[in-house]
């Protein structure tokens, strides 16, 4: 790598020379063009010429074109300049001569002053340099556009003859410099993808025993998941050409040209075999045709062809594995899934809390981090992060770490790091009223004291009443214990508790509600409507799923289709929301009538400190360290899991 470091300036230098050298000898040819610009030609009629040849002034006479007994003659002659009276002017060889040009009729008269005079008359002859050189620049220009056209043209891989070939680009594997153990928090796919690995360094193995190993693999999941990374990886480890490609590469304007370029890509790996071929969301090319979703594309669908037959064709590919990514599997064609072409489908989740330490562990290595930071507690706050967000996080941290001078990360930096990538940076020199902040620090000791005394739910981590991002005046922050995966309907009706516990502090200290409870109420009706329509935790309803569930990807789940429901059971459904609203409200104004002297006392203390976490909190209310979420929940109905997606915190004072 160094070597090749070394040759490239070479390279560049002799690029710049060759255009230099071509720029001279545009300037040269102009000025040799201008150099031999004839000079001033005298124009004389038949008369002046025979005169100056009777003179003997005429001293040379070319003949350069007769017709019909016209001549057309040029030469020099020698002019005589003007002398004072009575001196002579001495005429030296060579001086005061000009050229002429004459066109006359040959006549028995200009053949005797010919003959007297002695002139020798030559025939004239066309020379080709005298025809070139006027056209050279010209030519150069020609010759210099054409060359840089080329050039440009060839680089951008859009010649006339490039066109349909494939953009795939080809990475050796010691370029690659991934490893598996380089991936951290995906053991399961690293397990499922070996088999990949042992066929592509000894597929022997596997022919022996009858074996096919899979022809394709789809790696599936979220953004950030490091699905890129493991293709990587998998060329690496194996040791294989890695021909990289994303699917928007094969869509052209033109029709054709998508798929030339899949056939093209594929016989390049043949003769590379074995390779791995890596095809970056898969889902820009390979969307299910008919489908009605985005319209027809007959150039898509050309493209989605040419890669169902390259895959799974007449022809045979031994030794090319195909791997590709996205995080749309539910829109891909089922052509495309079906065993042989992508023989099984690789998860790559979300990382639990597991592979979220694993995943610190990798990234806290290139940063310097002091004694105080503990990765399980970062690892604990941070649920529903992908790899990508905690490297972001320890980027972040690093930052905060040097801005604020320090030689290494603190805890501190840490959490304000993904408060920052969660919910965006602290607004402290935002202006805010008095009055505000007095509501908003009883909004947010509401939401905290209802989650303290509530036996299930999610644990508080930490208040404040800083804004943050665009929307948040404060938060209150609650951290799970362990990743949670099923939430009871115990733990829904405390959440929904919660989601009301701002709102109701703001009736019952200033007597008025304001618009900083948007987001609460928002999130407070979607997870009533999930627990009628999609979970079935009402008795009036029972267990019926009142949502459609081939709706549309982009169209919410928890979002019943209205036209699919009598008018009597829409009623039902929102007579059974508003139930379970209003017994979240009564539930919230009843703890917070109970602890109303904590409620103020924790109000006040937010408007001193602005940010206090859960162990300032106890200390402030005389709280014991697990007391907290032990109030009696005997009047709840009885305990049933449903999956139900996690919130770890609470939004609130969402300004209008």
């Amino acid at each position: 790598m160094a070597n090749n470091a070394m040759l490239r300036p070479p390279q560049r230098s002799g690029k710049a020379a060759l255009v230099w050298l071509l720029i001279f000898i545009l300037l040269g040819s102009l000025l040799l063009f201008n150099g031999i610009h004839p000079a001033k030609v005298t124009e004389l009629d038949q008369t002046e010429f025979e005169a100056k040849l009777a003179e003997g002034a005429i001293k040379t006479a070319v003949v350069t074109s007769e017709t019909n007994r016209v001549l057309t003659i040029e030469g020099k002659y020698t002019v005589v300049p003007p002398a004072p009276a009575g001196t002579a002017v001495p005429q030296a060889a060579g001086q005061n001569e000009a050229q002429y040009k004459t066109r006359i009729i040959y006549s028995e008269k200009l053949g005797e002053l010919l003959a007297r005079t002695q002139l020798k008359v030559e025939a004239g002859q066309d020379s080709w340099w005298t025809l070139i050189v006027p056209l050279l620049p010209v030519i150069l220009i020609l010759v210099a556009i054409y060359f840089f056209t080329s050039r440009q043209i060839k680089m951008a891989g859009r010649g006339a003859m490039d066109f349909g070939k494939s953009r795939a680009r080809m990475i050796p594997p010691d370029e690659l410099h991934v490893k598996f153990d380089d991936i951290a928090g995906a053991d399961e796919a690293k397990e499922e993808i070996q088999e990949i690995v042992e066929f592509l360094r000894d597929p022997l193995k596997f022919q022996l025993v009858g074996g096919r190993i899979p022809k394709g693999c789809l790696l599936v999941g979220e953004p950030g998941t490091g699905k890129t990374l493991m293709a990587k990886a998998v060329a690496c480890e194996a040791g294989v050409p890695f021909f990289s490609i994303s699917g928007s590469d094969f869509v052209e304007m033109f029709v054709g040209v998508g798929a030339s370029r899949v056939r093209d890509m594929f016989e390049q790996a043949r003769k590379n075999t074995p390779c791995l071929i890596f095809i970056d969301e898969i889902d820009a090319v390979g969307r299910s045709r008919f489908s009605g979703w985005g319209g027809g594309h007959d150039e898509r669908e050309q493209t989605l062809n040419a890669m169902l037959v390259e895959m799974d064709g007449l022809e045979s590919r031994s030794g090319v594995i195909v791997l590709a990514a996205t995080n749309r599997p539910d829109v891909l064609d089922p052509a495309l899934l079906r065993p042989g072409r992508f023989d099984r489908q690789i998860v790559m989740d979300l990382p639990d809390i597991v592979g979220r330490r694993k995943i610190l562990e990798v990234h806290a290595q290139k940063i310097k981090i002091d004694d105080t930071v503990d990765l399980d507690v970062i690892a604990r706050t941070t649920p529903g992060f992908s790899g990508a967000d905690l490297a972001n996080l320890c980027n972040e941290a690093a930052l905060l770490a040097a801005r604020y001078g320090r030689e290494a990360v603190s805890a501190a930096d840490m959490e304000e790091a993904r408060d920052k990538v969660c919910y965006g940076r602290e607004r402290r020199s935002r202006r805010i009223v008095e009055r505000e902040r007095r509501l908003t620090a009883y909004h947010e000791a509401g939401h905290a004291l209802v989650a303290i005394h509530s036996e299930h739910s999610t644990p508080v981590h930490k208040v404040t009443i800083i804004p943050r991002g665009q929307s948040y005046l404060g938060a209150t922050f609650m951290m799970p214990k362990e990743d949670v995966y099923t939430h009871s309907r115990l733990e829904m009706l405390d959440e929904m508790a919660v989601s009301m516990g701002g709102r109701v502090a703001e009736e019952l200290v200033f007597g008025d509600i304001t618009t900083g409870a948007a987001a609460d109420i928002d999130h407070l009706t979607r997870m009533a409507r999930a627990m009628v329509c999609v979970y079935g935790m009402t008795d009036a309803l029972g267990p019926v799923k009142y949502s459609d569930m081939r709706a549309h990807p982009h169209v919410r789940i928890d979002m019943p289709q209205q036209d699919m429901l009598g008018p009597e059971t829409a009623r039902e459904i929102d007579l059974e929301i508003r139930k379970l609203i209003a017994r979240a409200h009564d539930r919230a104004r009843a703890l917070l009538t109970e602890y109303r002297a904590q409620l103020e006392k924790l109000a006040t203390a937010l408007l001193e400190k602005e940010t206090m976490s859960i162990d300032e909190i106890r200390q402030l209310l005389d709280l014991e360290p697990g007391s907290e979420n032990q109030a009696d929940n005997s009047d709840a109905p009885g305990e049933t899991i449903a999956p139900v997606d996690e919130h770890e915190t609470v939004p609130t004072n969402d300004p209008a």
